[in-house]
């Protein structure tokens, strides 16, 4: 608001000394500084206020009369055309207040207020108006939108400093939590010692020849070492060990089982001493993950309206000459060069205007081209709304998939999604679960469906990974695993990363080449910590990647079956996404002889230029 004062007192005190310049016998100065300031609809109230009371006071009679008069008479009309709901861009005011003022002045002549042999230099004063206004207009209108670089007054920013304190505060937090998880443990020699002084201390020390049967080179002390020795190894006590010990001790089959019990104590404490170590592994992945998260969050999208200010007060002023509201807007870049423009935006004077006309406004303004998000609306009318434009990709990928039932189900076990997330990242995930029918597509269900909801809410793939396998390892009631082969593909580059757990190989098909994708790990929630490091390859216009689950190539009657279908997907032509899926499906139901033994699924991407 304090901006806005200022502004409005520079314009003001133009307007005083526009007053005090005389011309050829008029003022014409005023007259296009009020028509240049009054479109850019800024404190309208004040400034005429202020333009009226300068007019009053320091130009002639007869000047502020027909000034007064001729300012009056435009706004009115302006007015009435914007109650009629009628749209009227600045050139069209600007040629309208020029000739009022020429009408004015010649209404003038009727009444002689004005002189006659003055209409020549009426008629120039009103061109110079029109033209001179509407041109003084756009510097008027960026300066109303100037402001210094930095913090807006009232406007919360992220605080980057702070953001990476948290960050490395809890990237410390997990290091230290995974120090923790498996100290060094005991050595088998000390193992053995604590066994062997657990038993004398119950069984042989109340025993009055304790110290004769562990004296100095006691045959008891080495028969007890034994002993030990053979309960470690799990092996069966034999009869020559069990008979040397009856014969030393008189607490001989009490001994044995001791020997016994105790190892398997030590057993179950250890048992449960490393479960305990994995659950401190999972929380210190989560709190890396967190970690990672919060970095993310500040490195992967950054505000640069500063930067971009010319560009958006350009902008600004074209969308309002066509009769768009703007009250915010904010320029994005992310961390692979694309851009992305968030505004508020609603029609004047009840006028629609179509998101088509928009883009190409927008396009005129900046040097790239900007397409619309998804959930814009397709017509901007009075309704205020935020708007999202993103820098237009290289490319545009579609996926089609073609599946088959195992012989004997209902339901594939097999799963799969595809969807364009926010940045242009085009995501893919196909899951098969443990088995065939219902429960297995139950599982593999939901593995994609919460690997896509953490991908599409903004968190990286590695971090929803780690997030899910915590979640199936807490939350799994059975030993039940299902596979994730997930890819994400940057439209504005062309970089695919692939990720696969316990899944099995992918293919690339370029013009002239098959690559094989293929990864050893194992399923969803078999182990507490997960490799989520991708392999990273990338794409050009034409290219089809091809996702497959393990009936495609299991039950092929081939030696090598990865190799036939590199030649199948080789030598396929340029189809789309979905009849190429269909047709790989078809090829391999010649190899199983018509059979489906296990749900076979083929999920194709097809990189196109946009």
């Amino acid at each position: 608001m304090k901006r806005d004062v200022w502004k409005l007192l520079f314009f003001a005190i133009i307007g005083a000394v526009l007053c005090h310049v005389k011309m050829m016998g008029c003022y014409p100065f005023v007259a296009l500084w009020f028509v240049a300031v009054y479109m850019e609809e800024f404190h309208r109230g004040s400034f005429v206020l202020f333009m009226y009371l300068f007019m009053a006071l320091w130009l002639p009679i007869i000047s502020l009369c027909r000034y007064g008069i001729s300012l009056l008479v435009w706004m009115v009309v302006v007015a009435i055309f914007q109650r009629m709901h009628i749209y009227m861009k600045r050139l069209t005011q600007s040629i309208l207040a020029g000739l009022v003022m020429v009408g004015v002045y010649c209404g003038g002549t009727v009444v002689s207020l004005v002189g006659r042999d003055k209409l020549s230099i009426a008629v120039l004063e009103g061109m110079f108006v029109a033209g001179a206004g509407f041109l003084l207009n756009r510097p008027v209108s960026l300066f109303t939108q100037w402001e210094m670089p930095g913090k807006k007054q009232g406007e919360l920013l992220p605080l980057p400093a702070q953001v990476q304190n948290y960050s490395e505060a809890m990237a410390g937090l997990a290091k230290c939590m995974g120090e923790l998880v498996y100290p060094q443990e005991e050595g088998t020699a000390t193992q053995k010692t604590s066994l062997e002084q657990e038993i004398r201390h119950r069984i042989c020390a109340p025993c009055r020849r304790c110290n004769l049967c562990f004296g100095q080179d006691g045959e008891m002390a080495l028969m007890l070492d034994a002993l030990v020795e053979s309960v470690e190894k799990r092996e069966v006590i034999s009869k020559e060990m069990q008979d040397k010990i009856y014969t030393q001790c008189e607490r001989a089959e009490l001994l044995i089982q001791e020997a016994v019990s105790v190892f398997e104590k030590m057993e179950l404490n250890m048992s449960w001493y490393r479960r305990l170590c994995e659950n401190r592994e999972m929380i210190a992945g989560q709190i890396d993950a967190m970690a990672k998260v919060m970095g993310d969050c500040m490195e992967d999208e950054q505000l640069c309206d500063d930067k971009e200010r010319w560009h958006l007060m350009q902008m600004r002023y074209r969308l309002r000459d066509v009769g768009l509201r703007v009250t915010k807007m904010h320029f994005y870049r992310r961390k692979n060069g694309a851009c992305r423009m968030e505004m508020d935006m609603s029609a004047r004077w009840g006028n629609c205007i179509t998101m088509k006309e928009i883009l190409g406004h927008l396009d005129a303004c900046s040097s790239c081209e900007w397409i619309a998000g998804e959930e814009n609306r397709s017509i901007v009318g009075r309704e205020k709304a935020t708007y999202i434009f993103i820098q237009k990709p290289k490319f545009m990928c579609s996926y089609g998939v073609a599946k088959m039932v195992q012989a004997g189900q209902e339901i594939s076990g097999d799963s799969f999604r595809a969807n364009r997330c926010e940045g242009c990242r085009f995501v893919m995930a196909l899951s098969d679960g443990m088995g065939s029918g219902p429960q297995a597509n139950q599982e593999s269900e939901t593995v994609v469906d919460m690997f896509l909801r953490f991908v599409e809410s903004g968190f990286s793939v590695e971090v929803a990974l780690r997030l899910m396998n915590a979640a199936m390892i807490f939350g799994a009631e059975s030993e039940r695993f299902s596979t994730l082969d997930a890819c994400l593909v940057d439209e504005y580059t062309g970089i695919v990363d692939f990720y696969k757990v316990g899944a099995h190989v992918s293919f690339i098909k370029r013009k002239n080449t098959v690559e094989v994708v293929g990864a050893k790990s194992l399923p969803m929630g078999a182990m507490a910590t997960l490799d989520t490091v991708p392999y990273r390859s990338y794409l050009e216009e034409g290219d089809f990647l091809v996702m497959v689950t393990d009936g495609v190539l299991e039950y092929l009657h081939v030696d090598n079956p990865v190799e036939v279908l590199q030649d199948m997907i080789e030598e396929m032509g340029p189809v789309d996404a979905a009849t190429f899926s269909r047709k790989i499906i078809e090829r391999m139901m010649l190899f199983t002889g018509g059979v489906v033994q296990d749900d076979m699924t083929v999920l194709t991407l097809k990189a196109m230029e946009r």
